[in-house]
């Protein structure tokens, strides 16, 4: 026994024994897309589709993840935690001759889920009440995150695949190019060798 104690003490000190680090990473990624105006809509409501580009935005995020993680000497299983930190809402193009005619006022709620194959979709965002009350409405909004624990959902699949919940107000007069700038906060679990520390 006491031979076993001096060589771990020895490996200790010589800095070759094993030990998890806990890495902080915070991720961003951006989309955009453009919300059609009322005159191509023919009247219509909005649907999800319109509004949120999920689809995009999952990818730009996938991509930012996976290189983070490999930057970080890490993999996807050494993963101990991953939440949404923030999702921001902004129009880029709000004015014309200094007067602002587009906005957000053609959503009255929206809720951000993350999903995966085989588990249960987890709310990520939800919009407060009157958020984007107005018209045209506000040009950014900063939606508040629900703090979820998102980690199952990331290793379930190969991406997080986001969707939007949305409950139309009346459609924008004019086409509005939203950009929705994401970010994540991993916790990554890397292992390095002890050095006395």
């Amino acid at each position: 026994m006491r031979v076993v104690n001096v060589f771990l003490t020895l490996l200790a000190t010589s800095g070759l024994l094993a030990c998890e680090q806990l890495t902080t990473l915070v991720v961003p990624a951006e989309s955009e897309i453009e919300v059609p105006g009322r005159d191509l809509l023919g009247g219509n409501p909005l649907v999800p589709d319109q509004v949120f580009p999920g689809g995009l935005l999952s990818e730009a995020l996938a991509q930012s993840i996976s290189q983070s993680i490999d930057t970080a000497g890490a993999n996807k299983e050494a993963v101990d935690s991953l939440k949404l930190t923030k999702l921001t809402l902004t129009v880029t193009e709000p004015e014309e001759g200094n007067r602002q005619v587009r906005g957000l006022g053609f959503i009255e709620t929206l809720t951000i889920n993350v999903s995966a194959e085989g588990v249960e979709p987890v709310v990520a965002a939800e919009s407060e009440a009157g958020a984007f009350d107005g018209s045209p409405g506000p040009v950014e909004y900063d939606m508040p995150t629900t703090d979820a624990e998102l980690v199952e959902v990331f290793k379930a699949g190969d991406a997080l695949d986001m969707s939007a919940d949305l409950e139309p107000s009346d459609p924008p007069t004019f086409a509005t190019k939203v950009k929705f700038a994401t970010e994540v906060t991993i916790q990554v679990n890397v292992v390095g060798a002890l050095s006395g520390g």
